[in-house]
């Protein structure tokens, strides 16, 4: 009996192949696999024409969208290309159109689709926004392109968390970024940064001093970066906690405190005027 028992259980051992998974599965499997790997590491260098939606319209959230674009532009240390969007006769000429998603470190960001036209050239660019945020590092410009009589162009590299940002202009740096919890926060490969660069005599010397953990921002930091707002280079001081600002950071354009903004992990909470 035991003999029968055991030739049974061989027979069907050997009629029980595993299923062939047909060509056609296979591939597609592949395709899943090649798109997963493609969200991790991919570049942003040009715009989808075809994914640029309706031109936004409302008033508020054009409004929204300009202090987003101008806080993105304020992450530079030295003056950006493009700062004079926001001056009187140029802001009425900037529209923002809706854009597609981008998914990085498996959070999804909302895009926008913004352009100008010069009577002598046109302006265009892609601006990420992490809508379920309002802290001021919730956004990043990813693409730029300017035709001019000089041209300008910003592209971006998105590696896993990481976001390498190449500005091709006259005496522009490019930057790294890391996207941690929704927010484009800067990173480094050292353990401390003092920077200083520019004439050094005048208002056109920038400067970054300050020290990093895990490659982050951490403790006190000393700023000197152009601001929009000022229209010139402005010290800025205070303290990071794992890359966000945190308490009182002072604005200093003429050497006395002018402005103190209050953080709470990356978030204002309080603005005045010492």
């Amino acid at each position: 009996m035991k003999l029968i028992f055991c030739l049974l259980f061989l027979f069907q051992a050997k009629n029980c192949k595993p299923e062939a998974i047909p060509a056609s599965k296979a591939a597609s499997r592949q395709q899943v696999s090649q798109v997963n790997k493609l969200q991790d590491s991919y570049t942003i260098n040009s715009v989808d024409q075809k994914a640029v939606g309706e031109k936004i319209e409302n008033q508020e959230k054009i409004k929204l969208l300009k202090n987003i674009l101008k806080n993105s532009f304020q992450r530079e240390v030295e003056r950006p290309y493009m700062w004079d969007i926001f001056v009187s006769s140029n802001d009425s000429l900037l529209q923002f159109y809706k854009y597609k998603d981008f998914m990085i470190n498996n959070i999804s960001f909302k895009s926008y689709y913004a352009k100008i036209n010069y009577e002598d050239g046109n302006y265009q660019c892609i601006l990420l926004v992490n809508e379920s945020s309002d802290a001021p590092y919730n956004s990043m410009i990813v693409f730029e392109d300017l035709k001019s009589e000089e041209n300008y162009q910003r592209h971006s590299e998105v590696k896993g968390d990481k976001l390498q940002i190449y500005l091709k202009g006259p005496n522009s740096q490019n930057l790294q970024f890391q996207v941690k919890n929704g927010a484009f926060l800067d990173y480094f490969t050292t353990p401390a940064i003092d920077k200083k660069w520019g004439k050094g005599k005048n208002d056109s010397e920038y400067q970054l001093k300050g020290k990093t953990n895990n490659n982050l921002k951490t403790g006190y930091w000393i700023e000197k970066k152009y601001s929009i707002d000022y229209n010139k280079n402005v010290i800025e001081d205070g303290n990071y906690v794992d890359g966000l600002k945190d308490g009182n950071w002072n604005y200093s354009p003429e050497g006395p405190v002018d402005k103190v903004e209050v953080y709470k992990m990356g978030k204002i909470v309080k603005v005045y005027y010492p």
